[in-house]
């Protein structure tokens, strides 16, 4: 259906005709924007890249803001700074040069300041923040800082002059370089001046990437991105206009792609199937895993016998191949596939790491069983959490059926709620059980066993072991030594998973996009969205 809209002034006459944008102006030339139409499965929480905890919000904000560094494809290329920095102080110290035509979108200068704002704002417990910090949290006295021992001026991070912020490492980290994609600035001028405000809505948004994210009030579920023409390189911006929508739906995705209503979709359930063996179709394992977390300030769940039961429950091949049916693979271990390898041998860190728990009805009967003796009573009811989509449903409706069959004398509440209910009641201790993953972006399994770390940002299950934390600072000393840090990273997965079960692993799950044969430049990534600035029409 065409839509035409005529502006009292005359001036322009604009036409939308399927993601097509023609305008006309008063010499009667035509020229053509194309509009990339793609969507997302759930709502964007935040654009404050300091607030950050949700995966939806890190998607969007791949779009319209730009670290240090930043990802294309697999390759780690220089972003706001104007080359990739060799460290000086045996590997301890980076200075990086900001780019001398990097700009915010209203046109103000990207100054090294702007970093030093965003860094210091994100380790200043006073801000509250629980993004993940694991590039902050290397820098020097940043664990005096976040627990306010030490002023945030005294952190590892300075502006040397307006284009040259200097950052100071606590030691050598050779994976600094994929860190610095995630250190992202904020305008320190309007940071100020909107303060909590920041990136809340379209309006308190200034970008310094790529696209600026227009119509977005904070809570609706569409928007558009609008290539910044003040970006550094937006000459080589070729897709300037993309509509996104939230479509929670699988079945709805699948129809807007085959009506060519979208142009890029996710599918899940059966959908895959139509498109699996297609020139469309474009999979990629998520670098996270996905399982069962207890809330261990509660007396109720935090409680060893209470984990373990579950741990032997969960049959993770039935519910990937039978339940999911869309290429997420199972996962016995907190570590995703694909994330770190052997240093000697080069099998992958999950093959040297084996099956954690192995399906054994007894045992977890067994452990079941002592949980109710160690509280006294002889029966429990838990509630479970999940995200309200097609594919959480039937997750938790498995292990609900699951547990109620075999565990006597419990009872099981599933609860479906918006990924973005499920990450705001989590941060603040409001569950028994959830179904939950911490995306990295960074191959290296000491990131995702930062899950389980005293203090940690996103500690969902607020964990706090001594023997956990002490693997996780022993391997952190071991830098040099590849082969050491990678046997106490595996001792630390073991212990994690297994002997305390403090989490319940269950898959790793796969984006399955379809993209339309009309585009080019599409490249799934593990560690971060396909970025639309990379993409052209063909």
């Amino acid at each position: 259906m065409n839509k035409n809209i005529r502006w009292a002034a005359g001036v322009i006459i604009v036409a939308a005709i399927s993601g097509v944008l023609f305008t006309k102006n008063n010499d009667g030339d035509v020229s053509k924007v194309r509009t990339l139409q793609v969507m997302m499965k759930d709502d964007v929480m935040t654009m404050n890249p300091i607030m950050t905890t949700d995966i939806y919000s890190s998607q969007a904000q791949d779009q319209v803001y730009e670290g240090l560094y930043r990802y294309k494809g697999n390759k780690v290329v220089p972003a706001m700074a104007e080359k990739i920095v060799k460290p000086s102080q045996n590997g301890t110290v980076y200075t990086f040069k900001i780019r001398d035509n990097a700009k915010w979108s209203n046109g103000d200068k990207v100054t090294a300041q702007d970093f030093v704002t965003a860094i210091r704002a994100t380790a200043d417990p006073k801000t509250k923040s629980q993004a993940s910090a694991d590039a902050i949290s290397i820098m020097k006295n940043y664990d005096s800082v976040h627990v306010g021992a030490m002023t945030p001026d005294k952190l590892g991070v300075k502006a040397i002059d307006s284009h040259t912020v200097q950052i100071t490492l606590t030691q050598a980290t050779p994976s600094f370089d994929k860190l610095a994609t995630a250190i992202i600035p904020v305008n320190t001028k309007n940071y100020a001046k909107w303060g909590n405000k920041y990136g809340t809505a379209s309006e308190y948004m200034v970008t310094n990437g790529a696209y600026q994210m227009n119509g977005w009030t904070g809570t609706n579920s569409s928007f558009m991105f609008t290539k910044n023409s003040n970006y550094w390189s937006a000459k080589r911006v070729q897709i300037e206009k993309v509509k996104v929508r939230v479509i929670k739906t699988p079945m709805t995705a699948a129809n807007e792609f085959k009506n060519k209503h979208l142009d890029i979709a996710q599918l899940s359930d059966e959908y895959i199937k139509t498109y699996k063996n297609t020139k469309y179709y474009h999979a990629t394992p998520q670098a996270v895993v996905r399982g069962i977390y207890f809330n261990e300030t509660s007396d109720k769940t935090n409680n060893q016998h209470l984990r373990q039961a579950f741990g032997y429950l969960i049959d993770r091949e039935a519910i990937t191949s039978n339940v999911m049916n869309d290429g997420s693979m199972p996962q016995s271990n907190a570590v995703p596939k694909g994330i770190m390898t052997n240093p000697i041998t080069g099998a992958d860190f999950t093959k040297d790491a084996g099956t954690q728990f192995k399906v054994d009805k007894k045992k977890a009967q067994s452990e079941w069983s002592a949980y109710l003796q160690s509280i006294g009573k002889n029966n429990a009811t838990f509630t479970m959490t999940f995200d309200d989509d097609s594919t959480s449903r039937k997750v938790g409706a498995y292990i609900q059926y699951a547990a109620e069959h075999t565990f006597k004398g419990i009872s099981i509440n599933t609860k479906y709620v918006p990924h973005s209910q499920v990450v705001s009641e989590v941060l603040k201790q409001d569950f028994d059980m959830v179904n939950i993953g911490l995306s990295v972006n960074v191959p290296d399994a000491a990131y995702p066993l930062a899950i389980g770390k005293t203090g940690y940002g996103l500690n969902f299950s607020k964990v706090s072991d001594k023997t956990y934390d002490g693997y996780l600072t022993m391997a952190a000393t071991q830098v040099s030594d590849t082969k050491k840090r990678y046997e106490t990273l595996q001792v630390a997965n073991e212990y994690f998973t297994k002997i305390k079960a403090y989490m319940v692993p269950i898959y790793q799950p796969v984006t399955a996009n379809v993209v339309t044969d009309k585009i080019g430049g599409f490249k799934g990534n593990s560690f971060h969205s396909p970025a639309y600035q990379d993409m052209y029409w063909k």
